[in-house]
């Protein structure tokens, strides 16, 4: 078969090619590892790895001549960084074993004392002389491409760095007063920077994580929400708002409305978490004014019976370890009252009993008109004794039969006050002017 056939047998890939250099495959062998432009090394892994045969180009790629070499030819992590010796060695001992393939970048220093990055691929072959793994390894110097990657990592990061010092100047131009803040999740500090025209100060807390468990800044009830915020922010790029009682203003804990954003670098990694800190506290209360006026009844001013439930329920669930006690009380012979002396009287009666209701229990309760001439009131932290007690002196005031109950935990709070008024209707039933317990 022509030369020229046995070409065409074989892929342009295929060694067999090779053929045409000559019969002799040590010809071709020394053909191509002379001429070739990447170090090729014959390694034998023992306590040591130890160099059987490295080609003249392998000493142009780690920057060595022959000579200078020749010392560290028993052991070839002699010219490496100290740095890098474990995590080398580590490699070559996990997959060396197993007659598995290693491919690793190492640094290690020329003869010149340079430091170069070298990428190292190197695959087993059969030993004949004895039981240690050799590996045929190919050395690579990627020195340049290595410190082109550092200085667009390090471009990366400088852009990074811009855009967090732009994302400061708009919210500062967004706002010509008020309090600004920026977190470092690495530093774990916290620094205020205080935008007014008689305070500019600036204040940094080092260790913020654990400064804002025992510190005051923010409620103890809004601590919580506060501290997931935060972490969520530095976990992933974020950006919004939150409300919550703080004393940061430095007069007592008044309403805030935080405004913050994470910034993160171009591998997603949290820089830093800023935002402007802005006192609403006015602005709230005058709303709570008007939302406060929707939820009350226009006559008593205490709860309507909807609202009520509601902020009961969210009363017991703030705290469920607590003692609860339902109240639901029922003005006696009101019909007549109103039919007697008029709908104005009937209506200073409501009044009274509303006034009392919150003399006697505002401090510690839940007030609400259910309808008509009926009220329900939810106590907190009292003892069954001392509501009854409280019902007693109201009783000094006005004629009335009530129905008591103590919240079950996990109870919703309309169940609660079933109960409360089956108990009620027993007294009813009975004799007026009184009241009933049911646990």
């Amino acid at each position: 078969m022509k030369t020229e056939e046995l070409w065409d047998a074989y892929s342009i890939s295929d060694y067999h090619r090779l053929r045409y250099l000559g019969d002799d495959i040590n010809e071709v062998l020394t053909l191509v590892l002379k001429n070739i432009k990447a170090g090729i090394g014959l390694f034998e892994v023992g306590e040591t790895v130890r160099a059987l045969y490295l080609n003249e180009s392998y000493f142009e790629c780690i920057g060595y001549t022959m000579e200078e070499y020749s010392e560290h030819l028993k052991n070839v992590f002699t010219t490496l960084h100290i740095d890098d010796v474990e995590g080398f060695r580590n490699c070559i001992l996990k997959h060396a074993p197993k007659g598995e393939q290693i491919n690793y970048v190492v640094r290690g220093y020329r003869q010149d004392g340079t430091l170069g990055v070298f990428d190292i691929k190197g695959a087993p072959i059969e030993n004949k002389i004895n039981q240690n793994p050799i590996y045929l390894t190919v050395i690579s110097d990627i020195t340049d491409t290595s410190e082109k990657e550092q200085k667009i990592n390090e471009l990366n990061s400088l852009n990074a760095q811009l855009l967090l010092l732009e994302e400061r100047y708009k919210i500062l131009e967004a706002t010509s007063y008020g309090l600004l803040f920026e977190y470092d999740p690495h530093k774990d500090t916290m620094v205020f920077s205080y935008n007014f025209p008689n305070n500019k100060k600036r204040k940094e807390i080092d260790h913020y994580s654990s400064y804002m468990k025992k510190s005051p800044l923010v409620h103890s009830s809004h601590i919580e929400r506060f501290r997931l915020a935060l972490q969520e922010a530095c976990r992933q790029e974020t950006e919004g708002n939150l409300e919550y009682l703080s004393s940061v203003s430095g007069d007592g804990y008044r309403w805030h409305l935080t405004h913050y954003k994470s910034m993160a670098d171009a591998e997603g990694n949290i820089l830093s978490v800023l935002g402007r800190i802005e006192d609403i506290h006015d602005r709230k209360m005058e709303r709570e004014k008007l939302n406060y006026k929707a939820d009350v009844d226009g006559l008593t001013n205490l709860y309507r019976k909807e609202v009520a439930f509601e902020k009961m329920q969210e009363y017991v669930n703030e705290t469920p370890e607590m003692k609860f006690y339902f109240v639901i009380l029922d003005l006696d012979d009101f019909k007549q009252i109103n039919d007697q002396y008029g709908h104005q009287y009937g209506d200073k009666i409501l009044k009274q009993t509303a006034d009392a209701l919150r003399r006697l229990f505002g401090e510690n309760g839940i007030l609400g008109r259910f309808g008509g001439d009926e009220f329900v009131i939810l106590t907190r932290d009292l003892g069954y004794e001392e509501v009854k007690r409280l019902l007693e002196t109201l009783r000094e005031e006005v004629k009335f039969c009530a129905g008591i109950v103590e919240w079950r935990a996990g109870e919703d709070i309309k169940v609660t006050f079933d109960r409360a008024d089956k108990a009620m209707y027993q007294v009813k039933a009975g004799s007026k002017n009184g009241s009933l317990f049911e646990a």
